[in-house]
C-alpha cells in the first residue's frame, strides 16, 4: 500500500519528469560541442575531446556595409550613410530601412547553402552602431532588454544547420581602424578616446554574459583588423586593448575561445605565456594584392604563411586562425591554397559569403544585373526600402563554383565536426539536479 501511495503522489508529475529527462538527454549529447583551446588545437567537450577544425565563412556586407560588395551608393561607409538617412528621414525609418535590408540578404537558405558547400562555421562581423548609439546608450528591444536579436537569431540559425558562429567585432565605437569596413572612415578614434574604449568594453561584458555557455559559439574575435596606423601594422595600443578586453571578459565568461588578431605579422602579438591569456586563438588576414591571378605568386605566398603559421603557432602554442581572405580569380590557386590550408591544420573562414559583381570574392555573386543599389543621398524613403528588399540569394545570386568547388575537395573526408545543441556540460548538471528534486 505504501508504494502505491508513493507511486500515485509521483504520477501527477510524470509528464514533467519525462520532459526534463528528455532535456537532460539532449544535454548530454550536446557537452562535447563546447570548443576550447589545447595547445596549438581546438577540441570538443571543454578543450578534452577530439580535434575539431573550423572551415567557413563570413557574412560580409550584413549588418555592416561595404559599399564595394553590398548595396550602398551615396555614402562610402556606415557612419556617412546613417548620417545622411536620419537627417533625411528620422532615426525610425532608419531603423526600418536596416531591417528591411537585414531580412533580404541574409535568410535561412544561406545557412543551409553554406552548410552544403562543406563548411561547420560562419565568422559573423558585428557593428558596435547596430546596438549601442554613439554615445553607448544601449538600443532596447520591446521588453526593455538590451537588443541582440539579430545575434542570437544568426547563432541559433546556423546551429539548426549545424554551423558554429564566431563573434567578430568588425566595426568598434570609434574606428579600430579608420578604414571603411570599420564602418567609419573620420578618424580612428578608438585608441585616443576613452568613452569609446568604455564602450568597447561594455560591449564585450554584455556579448559574454548573454552567449557564456553557448556552445554554438565557437568563440570572441575582438576587433577585425585593429591598428593605430592602419593599413601599417598595429602596435602596443592595440596590444594593451586586447589585454584589457581579456580580462573584462574572463571575469564573466571563464570558457570561450578568445581569438586575437595579429595585423599584419605574428610578431606584432606576444606570446600568451607573457600575459596571462589561456584559451585564446590567433588570426591572420592573408591577401595578395599583387599579380594574383599568377600561380606562381599566389602558391609562394600561401607556402609562406602557411610555413610562418607552423613556426609561430609551435612558437606560441596557439592555434592559427585565417579570419579574412581570397585566393582570387585562378582556380588552381584556389584548389592548391585551401588544400593546403586544412591539411596544415589551419582553421578558415573566407571573406565573403556573398558579394555584388562577378568574382572570387563570394561563394555566391550576384546572378545578373541588378538595379536595386540604394542611393541613400537621392533615393526617397520608399524608393530605398523597396531596393533593399531585393537581395535575397535564391533570386539575385548565383554559386560560384570556383570557391565552393574548392572548399568541398577541401574539406571532404574531414569528419567536420558540427554543433547540435546551444547547451552545455555545466547545463547538463543543473538538469540532472532538476530531476533530482522532482523524483524527491
Amino acid at each position: 500500500m505504501k508504494l502505491k501511495s508513493v507511486f500515485l503522489s509521483i504520477l501527477p508529475r510524470i509528464p514533467v519528469l519525462l520532459w526534463t529527462l528528455m532535456i537532460s538527454f539532449s544535454l548530454c549529447c550536446s557537452a562535447s560541442d563546447f570548443l576550447k583551446v589545447d595547445g596549438t588545437d581546438i577540441r570538443d567537450n571543454y578543450g578534452a575531446g577530439k580535434d575539431v577544425h573550423l572551415y567557413g565563412t563570413n557574412l560580409g556586407g550584413w549588418r555592416i556595409h561595404e559599399p564595394w560588395m553590398s548595396p550602398l551608393a551615396g555614402a562610402s561607409n556606415e557612419w556617412d550613410a546613417r548620417n545622411i538617412l536620419t537627417a533625411r528621414f528620422g532615426k525610425d525609418a532608419v531603423r526600418d530601412l536596416y531591417n528591411t535590408y537585414w531580412d533580404s540578404w541574409i535568410t535561412e537558405i544561406d545557412f543551409r547553402n553554406i552548410a552544403e558547400a562543406g563548411l561547420n562555421c560562419i565568422r559573423l562581423p558585428i557593428y558596435a552602431l547596430n546596438h549601442m548609439d554613439d554615445e553607448g546608450n544601449w538600443r532596447l528591444d520591446d521588453t526593455g532588454t538590451i537588443d541582440l536579436s539579430r545575434i542570437e537569431w544568426t547563432v541559433n540559425k546556423a546551429l539548426e544547420y549545424g554551423l558554429y558562429t564566431i563573434l567578430d567585432l568588425h566595426g568598434a565605437p570609434g574606428s579600430q581602424n579608420g578604414a571603411h569596413h570599420s564602418g567609419r572612415q573620420n578618424g580612428i578614434l578608438l585608441y585616443s578616446t576613452p568613452r569609446y574604449q568604455n564602450q568597447l568594453v561594455e560591449l564585450w561584458k554584455t556579448l559574454a554574459t548573454r552567449f557564456k555557455g553557448n556552445a554554438a559559439v565557437a568563440g570572441y574575435d575582438l576587433l577585425n583588423e585593429p591598428s593605430e596606423t592602419f593599413p601599417g601594422a598595429m602596435g602596443p595600443e592595440v596590444v594593451n586593448l586586447y589585454d584589457r578586453l581579456y580580462q573584462a571578459i574572463r571575469k564573466i565568461d571563464p570558457d570561450h575561445i578568445i581569438i586575437m588578431e595579429a595585423i599584419w605579422w605574428w610578431n606584432t602579438l606576444p606570446n600568451p605565456q607573457e600575459k596571462n591569456w589561456e584559451n585564446v586563438v590567433y588570426s591572420l588576414h592573408y591577401y595578395q594584392w599583387q599579380n594574383n591571378e599568377d600561380f606562381t605568386v599566389m602558391k609562394n605566398s600561401l607556402d609562406g604563411w602557411i610555413q610562418d603559421a607552423q613556426e609561430w603557432g609551435s612558437k606560441y602554442n596557439v592555434p592559427h586562425f585565417i579570419g579574412e581572405f581570397t585566393l582570387f580569380g585562378n582556380t588552381e590557386s584556389w584548389n592548391y591554397g585551401l588544400q593546403q590550408f586544412t591539411e596544415t591544420g589551419s582553421h578558415w573562414t573566407t571573406w565573403s559569403y556573398k558579394v555584388l559583381g562577378r568574382n572570387n570574392w563570394g561563394m555566391y555573386n550576384t546572378a545578373k544585373q541588378n538595379s536595386n543599389v540604394a542611393n541613400i543621398a537621392t533615393d526617397d524613403l520608399n524608393t530605398i526600402k523597396y531596393k533593399w528588399s531585393q537581395w535575397n540569394t535564391p533570386e539575385y545570386f548565383s554559386p560560384n563554383p570556383t570557391v565552393i568547388n574548392a572548399m568541398q575537395k577541401a574539406t571532404l573526408g574531414q569528419n567536420l565536426k558540427r554543433p547540435t545543441q546551444a547547451f552545455t556540460a555545466k547545463s547538463e548538471k543543473q538538469a540532472e539536479q532538476n530531476i533530482f528534486v522532482i523524483v524527491n
